[in-house]
């Protein structure tokens, strides 16, 4: 762009040599000063001038005049800026003028102007001389003898490269200055729908500016397809835009336009006098403001012919329920402009239908075609609206089992009655999610845990499960927009109590499970092999338990199985523990003989069990009482199958006597696996009477007597002495 005379130059006219000759006690009129640009010879300056106000100018093509910042100018005054339909011009150098009426010549200027960068000495030098091209005052000017070289001035040469620099810059003033057009269109081909077209500013060449900000505002009954709104704001484009609206109602649509802060399309020139001591009231050189900015919009309307539409949306009042619980939907009516019935003040009432439809086994896509549900439709319920509101339906139908139901709304025309003719027909998709409830399935498992021996001395948990309660097609659906697919399994996983924990609801919870097995999450059999569950018997005494999870999906609640449920529960059953009583010398047993006892396993064993052998004592043909032991022993086996034998007890001698073994077998920790009953006839030993010393009898007379009888006796006492062993076998008792 350019700036002006900033005291004499050689081209000056005649009354300003007479300010030029006096010297200046003052540079430029108060408060005035040069802003970025270049200075050349003496006193040219070619870039803005600033205002006491803090404006910033520049020179209006007014060459060969003195401005108010002039080196000899010691007083002046700058009208306000004002825009003007005609201007006069001059060059500097050259000797040329003209006034300048054409409005797009104009334009041009105040789009240089408008859009100036004086940010640096260099643009603003640009600016000022694109300003004096626009003007038609470039052709023999300073700034084309700059250009070429010609310019016998000091600092002539900065002026180059604004010179050449301003041409791009007037030539985007021809293509972008004003006057401006803002005329949006507005078209509604079908009545209710359409569009507004011409979105932007365009230039008096005709070309769409882009950069700039707009406001749409609707006045009327439509809105703007994109926001739902009657205002939307964006950005003018390089190519016109346009924006979708929809009428909502029949009446006027008026649409308006304002784009934002464009170039001003009209000169704001700031006129003003200049003088000093020797020449008052001298014309000041003419300036035109900078960034000056103008609105400008445009309208257009055209009438909307709508019948009243009413959106209705529904939601189920809840998305899961049980079966045999009520069926209850909440519909909201609204519309942007709802109809009063003609020539009154009241709402129009509008009627919704709302079709329940189910059981399905499982949902589908949402669709507009219905014929596929006509045979499961349950029922319906109407709901009547005057003006925007939510209802909610009756709750007369209801889920007679489990499955998918869904409303379907709809308005009809031949349900309006007298007021058909103002409303327009709705309807709701079919089987939409929102529009869905599901009474879920709930199933049922239950099983049978037994243990199984394995051989080789191991066992393990058998368990038969039975699933009930799933649909029939469950792990087919595959899920669709909110609903879950089937979930494909369910898990099994065996824990183990020890036997000093007590077994209540939940005992298992936060235990790390033994084994886990899934099965199918479908209704049948299922058997987990008992390898699969394996028993660990140096765990000890206890309780295994299986506890059945499953996670459940949209169509099945979730289940886990009681870990108090005593068919999931098995305590394992250890080996047998045979035990036998036995003295020493064999045969009767005699006060004072020794005794012992025989402790044999067989079978598997929890690591580090040991057996406590007691013996007790009672009197001979009483019965048997283990109150106090009068002797104890410990059989550290470890649990290893074999045969042990206790130490050796010497039973009282001169007492006739009943001894009993009690056998009890402990894990670990302690917990009994097995133990005897006191007076078991294999661990129990009576000492006989000593047999007495017979005094020499005479020989007796050779009479005949018959002696058979009294060896007979004999033989009698002796096997009343002796004490018999029988073998016992006992189950291990957990």
């Amino acid at each position: 762009m350019l700036r002006k005379l900033k005291g004499i130059v050689s081209i000056a006219s005649i009354s300003l040599l007479t300010i030029s000759v006096v010297p200046a006690a003052n540079a430029e009129a108060p408060g005035w000063r040069s802003g970025a640009g270049y200075f050349t010879g003496a006193s040219l300056h070619t870039g803005a001038e600033v205002s006491p106000e803090g404006e910033s100018y520049m020179c209006a093509a007014d060459g060969g005049t003195a401005s108010v910042t002039s080196k000899s100018v010691t007083q002046g005054h700058m009208n306000p800026a004002a825009p003007v339909n005609s201007l006069d011009v001059r060059s500097l150098g050259g000797n040329r003028s003209a006034t300048i009426t054409d409005a797009t010549q104009l334009g041009q200027m105040a789009y240089v102007a408008s859009t100036a960068d004086i940010s640096t000495d260099e643009s603003a030098a640009t600016a000022q001389i694109a300003i004096i091209r626009a003007a038609g005052m470039y052709e023999g000017s300073v700034y084309e003898q700059a250009e070429h070289g010609t310019y016998a001035s000091t600092n002539a040469d900065k002026l180059k490269s604004p010179a050449e620099n301003s041409a791009a810059l007037a030539k985007e003033a021809e293509r972008y200055g004003g006057p401006y057009t803002v005329q949006p269109t507005l078209d509604l081909p079908d009545g209710a729908t359409g569009s507004v077209g011409n979105v932007g500013a365009k230039s008096a060449a005709g070309n769409w500016l882009a950069g700039y900000s707009y406001t749409l505002e609707i006045t009327g009954p439509a809105v703007f397809e994109s926001t739902g709104t009657t205002t939307v704001t964006g950005t003018t484009a390089t190519a016109t835009k346009a924006e979708a609206i929809r009428a909502t109602a029949s009446g006027e649509v008026t649409v308006e336009l304002t784009v934002k802060d464009l170039p001003t399309s009209k000169a704001w020139i700031s006129t003003g006098v200049i003088g000093n001591a020797t020449i008052q009231n001298q014309r000041a050189q003419n300036f035109i403001i900078l960034n000056k900015k103008e609105s400008l919009n445009g309208r257009a309307s055209v009438r909307s012919t709508v019948d009243f539409s009413p959106q209705i949306a529904t939601t189920v009042k809840s998305a899961k329920i049980n079966k045999g619980d009520a069926l209850v939907d909440t519909v909201t009516a609204s519309a942007d402009n709802w109809i009063n019935v003609p020539g009154t003040d009241t709402p129009a009432p509008v009627t919704a239908t709302v079709d329940v439809y189910g059981p399905f086994a499982s949902p589908v896509a949402p669709t507009t075609d219905g014929t596929a549900f006509a045979s499961k439709k349950l029922g319906s319920y109407q709901l009547t609206f005057t003006g925007p509101g939510t209802q909610d339906t009756e709750g007369s139908i209801t889920a007679p089992e489990e499955g998918f139901y869904f409303f379907q709304a709809h308005v009809d025309k031949d349900a309006q009655g007298e007021y058909a003719a103002y409303i327009n027909e709705y309807g709701s998709e079919f089987f939409e999610l929102s529009e869905t409830t599901v009474a879920p399935w709930t199933p049922s498992i239950t099983s049978k845990a037994t243990q199984e021996d394995l051989g080789n001395g191991k066992a393990g948990i058998k368990d038969v499960i039975t699933v009930t309660g799933m649909p029939e097609d469950h792990t087919s659906f595959n899920g669709i927009q909110g609903w879950k697919a089937d979930a494909q399994t369910i898990t099994h996983s065996l824990y183990f109590v020890p036997k000093q924990t007590e077994l209540k609801e939940g005992v298992t919870e936060g235990l790390t499970a033994l084994a886990t097995v899934e099965t199918p999450a479908k209704n049948g059999e299922y058997t987990i092999n008992a390898a699969d569950f394996p028993i660990d018997w140096d765990l000890g005494v206890g309780t295994y338990i299986v506890v059945s999870t499953y996670a459940g999906d949209s169509r099945t609640v979730a289940v886990t199985t009681s870990d108090m449920d005593e068919n999931e529960q098995v305590s394992p059953t250890f080996g047998k523990v045979t035990t036998k009583a036995f003295s020493e010398k064999g045969g009767t047993l005699q006060p004072g003989d020794k005794i012992a006892d025989t402790v044999t396993l067989t079978g598997s064993f929890p690591q580090g069990s040991y057996t406590e052998v007691q013996l007790y004592t009672w009197a001979k043909d009483s019965a048997p009482t283990c109150d106090t032991p009068v002797w104890t022993t410990r059989l550290d086996h470890g649990g290893m199958a074999g045969e042990y034998k206790t130490e050796l007890y010497t039973t009282e001698s001169g007492k006739q006597a009943t001894y009993g073994y009690v056998e009890t077998t402990y894990d670990r920790n302690g917990n009994v696996i097995s133990q005897g009953t006191c007076g078991e006839s294999d661990e129990t030993l009576t000492t006989s009477q000593t047999a007495p010393t017979l005094p020499k009898t005479a020989k007796l007379p050779k009479t005949g007597a018959n002696v058979t009888g009294i060896a007979a006796v004999a033989v009698a006492l002796v096997l009343l002495g002796s004490a018999g062993v029988v073998l016992r076998r006992r189950s291990a008792k957990a």
